[in-house]
């Protein structure tokens, strides 16, 4: 009896355990793209992706003497003594392994279908442009990229930020504004190593005849030379650098400025688009039952057929602003894949900016009576949920210290002063002085010379000092060196046992040969007064730009104001044409005609508030603050 009821019980919790994940692996559904179908579904219908191992087994219990099973059957386990019980499926256990293995398996299967969607991805891209080195492509798209682009891609509804974010770290010039600061860095790192002495270690060894005699010797040396004045140049060149990097700095933060720019401009039409092409599918679905009942009426000679011929008229005309919302839905969505880099064929999900009907009805409940023109649009933008109202003259203060095109200009315009100083270091004296210390020696082998002669060398000190001295004179170069130099004994010089010593004086002077430096002086003169005009044009557009972004965003709230109404006046319109049809006092085309009118007039809000938020995004460009005015918020959300 205890046999009995163990096995129900063992019969019992198993049934219960392997029921799940039966079921879940029976579970069929439609492929999703991506990496995530793989873990627990058969993938094998999905290009790129093959099938997670499975990591279960059947166990058949092992025959016990005297054991009976149904040979028909093998899930009927018999028990002695007992009736027969059916299992409703195959016992199914996890492996014995723990689950470390489980989840290695997984994670290799899913390595596996990496590898083939990146290779599949290469082989589409030398395809599609078979010119391209296969090296780049092979750069261009590897398994990280492919990776992030998959998890961006399964993220769930996105934003702006998270836009902003995906289009920073693939963004190309980006890349290459940022690499350019890496190597100001290291240019830097060269000019202050220049300051400093340079010094080297040299060690020979050799090996020879001379006078048919063989011989060996070797000698070490450690020299050093210092830059006593160099006009300035050395630490001008310094400072060049560091200004270099500066403007290399700015100029990212400017790739970085247009980038958010233009990437929100796209955003705001793409949610334009979308929100207009989701209003004109549902009109024209809705309107499709009344055209088919204006033409059941018009078969029955129950309407003119001058009524028929409008109705069939605007619903067309209904159909063809479907079409075209339609097109400019997709040039939308592939100029936001142009900057996130994403094929055509990946679907976005991108959260709503703002809701239609509820800023119609915000707007228009708490309307501000008897305004002026320039409290008008701060009333609306009140309303709009906007905290911060812009002033002309502090905006234009914000440019001046924000705009990363003046910072890049100015740092450009220090690069060029420092680059004429540069110049004109050219005229001073320069002194360098060098110091070399060592070893020599060298001795005949295999032959008898003294007692006590032996072939290894016996290393002697030697030295040198040098002192340069150069100037360009009016444009005559003139160069004078002091050298001592103390040789240690050689075998290959005559009296080698005595060394030798030289001093030496050496001066040289040009004639006219440095002309060139007054040529180099005013061509740094020339870099200089251009770089002033190109940082007085940039503040002239910086100010154009920030009036221009000011004024179109007064614009755009006037007009939002302004077409809210229009809207508001086409929807009632609507319902009283809607209610009138269904008292039969107005036919169906007049009905239509207000159906066609208010989406029309609502796409018009649409397209002003886009307007309105790429205004705002225009004047945080033109300020330099990325978060001056909020781009998204409780606008009617």
């Amino acid at each position: 009896m205890k046999n009995n009821i163990f096995t129900y019980i063992t019969v019992f919790f198993c049934s219960v355990w392997i029921l799940p994940s039966t079921h879940a692996q029976n579970k069929t559904t439609m492929p999703q793209p991506g990496l995530s179908y793989v873990a627990g579904q058969d993938a094998s219908g999905v290009p790129g992706v093959v099938s997670a191992p499975k990591d279960e087994f059947t166990v058949t219990p092992k025959k016990k003497k005297n054991e009976p099973q149904d040979e028909k059957n093998p899930n009927v386990q018999a028990i002695q003594g007992e009736t027969p019980v059916a299992t409703p499926f195959p016992i199914q256990v996890n492996s014995t392994t723990d689950s470390g293995t489980k989840d290695g398996a997984i994670e290799l299967a899913m390595d596996q279908a990496l590898e083939y969607q990146v290779k599949a991805m290469r082989e589409e891209r030398q395809r599609q442009m078979p010119y391209l080195d296969r090296m780049y492509i092979k750069t261009s798209i590897t398994p990280l990229k492919v990776q992030k682009r998959e998890e961006f891609l399964r993220s769930g509804a996105k934003d702006l930020p998270d836009l902003i974010q995906r289009a920073k770290s693939v963004h190309t010039q980006a890349r290459a504004g940022y690499e350019n600061i890496n190597l100001y860095h290291r240019r830097i790192l060269y000019a202050f190593r220049k300051l400093f002495p340079e010094a080297s270690i040299s060690l020979n060894q050799r090996e020879g005849v001379l006078s048919g005699s063989a011989f060996t010797g070797r000698d070490g040396k450690f020299s050093l030379r210092q830059p006593i004045f160099n006009g300035g140049v050395l630490w001008n060149t310094f400072l060049q650098e560091k200004s270099s990097l500066e403007a290399a700095k700015k100029q990212y933060d400017k790739i970085i400025s247009d980038l958010i720019f233009d990437l929100s401009r796209a955003y705001f039409e793409y949610q334009r688009t979308r929100q207009t092409l989701e209003e004109h599918e549902s009109v024209v679905a809705e309107m499709k039952k009344y055209a088919d009942m204006s033409e059941e009426k018009f078969r029955m000679n129950l309407i003119a057929e001058i009524e028929h011929l409008n109705v069939q008229s605007l619903y067309s005309q209904m159909q063809f602003d479907l079409e075209n919302a339609k097109q400019d839905f997709e040039i939308s969505k592939l100029d936001i894949q142009r900057f996130l880099d994403l094929s055509p064929d990946d679907t976005i999900n991108l959260a709503t900016t703002y809701d239609l009907s509820m800023i119609l009805d915000k707007t228009l409940a708490t309307e501000p009576a008897g305004s002026t023109a320039l409290s008008e649009w701060e009333g609306v933008a009140r309303l709009l949920g906007e905290e911060l109202t812009p002033e002309l003259p502090k905006i234009i203060d914000l440019s001046y210290a924000n705009r990363p095109e003046l910072k890049v200009e100015a740092a450009k315009l220090q690069v060029t002063r420092l680059g004429e100083r540069i110049r004109w270091g050219e005229f001073l004296p320069k002194a360098f002085l060098t110091w070399e210390a060592g070893k020599l020696g060298e001795a005949y082998r295999g032959i008898y010379i003294y007692d006590g002669y032996k072939d290894d060398p016996d290393l002697k000190r030697e030295w040198r000092l040098m002192l340069e001295l150069n100037w360009n004179v009016a444009g005559n170069k003139v160069s004078y060196t002091y050298d001592k130099d103390k040789k240690a004994p050689s075998i290959s010089q005559y009296l080698a046992g005595a060394g030798t010593q030289i001093r030496k004086n050496n001066l040289n002077i040009g004639i006219l040969d440095g002309l060139d430096a007054y040529v180099n002086v005013k061509q740094a003169e020339v870099d200089k007064l251009n770089q002033v005009v190109e940082l007085e044009k940039a503040e002239k557009q910086v100010i154009q730009d920030v009036k221009q972004a000011f004024y179109d965003y007064q614009k755009s709230l006037i007009q939002v104001r302004s077409t809210t109404k229009r809207a508001k006046w086409r929807e009632r319109l609507r319902d009283l044409a809607k209610h009138r049809l269904e008292r039969k006092e107005v036919e169906i085309s007049e009905y239509i005609q207000a159906e066609a009118d208010l989406v029309r007039e609502r796409g018009d809000l649409h397209r002003t508030l886009k307007d309105y938020y790429s205004a705002k995004s225009a004047l945080n460009h033109a300020v330099g603050i990325q978060d001056y005015l909020k781009l998204e918020g409780s606008h009617g959300i």
